[in-house]
């Protein structure tokens, strides 16, 4: 495709094309600079922290339309690619920075601006979140089933429906036997071919932007893709350590050149004001800091931890305070970390560990065996920074100069 074709394409859907040192494209969805009260009226009237680097305000934020896929060692967002996985925290930073200037990871505060305006336009997008398919567009085929005339199955991410009384099996497989089934509609992504193996058969990961327009945020072809499943976003800029919630500053992640490394002078705790939702960043260890305890095994905001226990989950939703922490700070909703409630549109699960003396790195969004906890809400902090599975990887970010 040709470079005009390409910023043809992007000026059509909106979308920005950043282009990267050997000349690979990368479209990217900018959202543009706002107070978070325009996004929930409870939230304060300043400019969000997404829109804050290094203490300067930027008029507006580009976050890659598709899931990081790698080409010639750097990480990019295009369409149709295979979403990069199996690398940890650093290295997926490494090769999402490798593409050149300004090139870097999602970070907690874009998390966070996603978090607000879907749940201000009650967005609800679908992903890959069942082996190819939503789970809630239909049953998933599998071996060893009993299958009547006129069952529906979602192989693929393709709809069929069984034309013949059997029980499922390789030979049988939706796609090698028409006079078993009739092909239907598409329901899901094109699944990543190395990821069709002998235990799956609908395979994992799908190629980014290859899902339905449902998996898009806003139900909109030109929106943000994949949120919903498929593989976890690393979220750079946010970790628990020792059951602490660090953060940098507003959005300083999002500067390729943040030190977001363990031992980083830049990671902040947040000490909550005492008579209101506002606080003050202060040095990770301070007394009185916001974590995450576990009360009843549960993941609960915090001052102090009365218990420790490693992967606890509940609803994003169903998060709750302890009775001692009078206000939660709106850092916390600002940054999609706790909810503005009511709230019964946003989707998703937090699953937390807040073991002594340990770090553990957050992956949002849920991945291709989420199902119901996947969704804007899902944050998954069990694991290291050095932690890679096949269901890890990244979503590109831009910082303009």
């Amino acid at each position: 495709m040709s470079k005009t074709m390409i910023e043809s394409m992007a000026q059509e859907r909106g979308w920005v094309v950043k282009y990267a040192t050997d000349g690979t494209p990368s479209f990217f969805y900018p959202i543009y600079k706002c107070t978070s009260q325009s996004l929930d009226a409870s939230l304060p009237a300043t400019t969000h922290p997404a829109f804050i680097v290094n203490g300067v305000e930027i008029p507006r934020v580009l976050v890659g339309v598709y899931k990081g896929s790698e080409i010639n060692n750097a990480i990019h967002s295009l369409p149709m690619g295979i979403p990069r996985v199996s690398l940890g925290h650093d290295e997926l930073l490494t090769k999402c920075r490798a593409a050149g200037a300004g090139f870097t990871g999602k970070t907690v505060a874009i998390s966070g601006l996603l978090y607000l305006m879907a749940k201000k336009n009650s967005w609800q997008p679908q992903g890959n979140n069942n082996y190819g398919a939503d789970y809630r567009v239909g049953t998933k085929w599998a071996t060893g089933a009993s299958v009547t005339v006129g069952s529906k199955r979602v192989f693929q991410g393709r709809e069929y429906t069984c034309l013949v009384n059997h029980t499922t099996a390789l030979d049988n497989k939706p796609d090698i036997t028409p006079a078993y089934w009739n092909k239907g509609k598409l329901l899901g992504g094109i699944p990543v071919a190395s990821t069709i193996n002998s235990t799956e058969y609908n395979g994992l990961t799908t190629l980014t932007g290859s899902g339905p327009q449902a998996w898009a945020l806003g139900n909109n072809a030109n929106g943000i893709v994949d949120l919903n499943g498929n593989c976890y976003e690393q979220d750079y800029g946010y970790r628990i350590y020792g059951g602490e919630i660090q953060i940098l500053p507003n959005n300083d992640a999002l500067d390729p050149a943040a030190n977001l490394a363990v031992n980083s002078p830049s990671w902040k705790a947040i000490l909550p004001n005492a008579g209101d939702e506002g606080y003050t960043l202060v040095a990770p260890g301070t007394a009185g800091t916001l974590k995450w305890d576990m009360p009843g095994n549960v993941p609960t905001l915090d001052t102090t931890i009365t218990t420790r226990a490693a992967d606890k989950s509940v609803a994003f939703t169903n998060l709750t305070k302890a009775a001692g922490l009078a206000y939660v700070p709106k850092i916390m909703k600002e940054l999609g970390l706790f909810p503005i409630l009511p709230d019964t549109t946003t989707q998703g699960s937090v699953y937390y560990t807040n073991t002594d003396a340990a770090e553990f790195i957050p992956r949002r969004g849920g991945s291709y065996v989420s199902t119901s906890s996947a969704g804007l809400g899902y944050v998954y902090c069990y694991n290291t920074r050095s932690s890679a599975n096949s269901n890890y990887g990244v979503r590109s970010a831009f910082l303009e100069t």
